[in-house]
């Protein structure tokens, strides 16, 4: 078992399951900075300059995408928001914001 993670949270063949940009992922570039993900260019902090667990634990950005009561739109109502979430990178690319809901999303949940 992955450490830290209890086995509902593994597929089965031992990957975690409900990883979303900056929920259980990091990006770090090559000059250091740490963000989200790749397609989610937010700068939460540099390796050279501060502890990655510090910078994904504590980083305003990284608490944000783990809270998923923050989204906005249709994914803050929808039932599947915690196994889910949308992807942060389109919102953000599509809006500027990264708690913004899934653009290209078909589900409507009910409100």
């Amino acid at each position: 078992m992955t450490r830290g993670m209890h086995y509902s949270q593994r597929d089965g063949i031992g990957r975690a399951r409900n990883v979303n940009d900056g929920d259980g992922f990091v990006f770090i570039r090559h000059t250091g900075d740490v963000s989200p993900s790749g397609f989610l260019p937010l700068r939460a902090g540099n390796i050279r300059e501060g502890d990655i667990i510090d910078i994904y634990r504590n980083a305003p950005v990284f608490r944000e995408l783990r809270d998923r009561s923050l989204l906005k739109g249709k994914c803050g109502v929808c039932g599947y928001r915690d196994a889910c979430g949308g992807s942060r990178a389109r919102a953000y690319a599509v809006t500027g914001d990264h708690l913004a809901e899934e653009p290209f999303c078909a589900y409507e949940p009910a409100r």
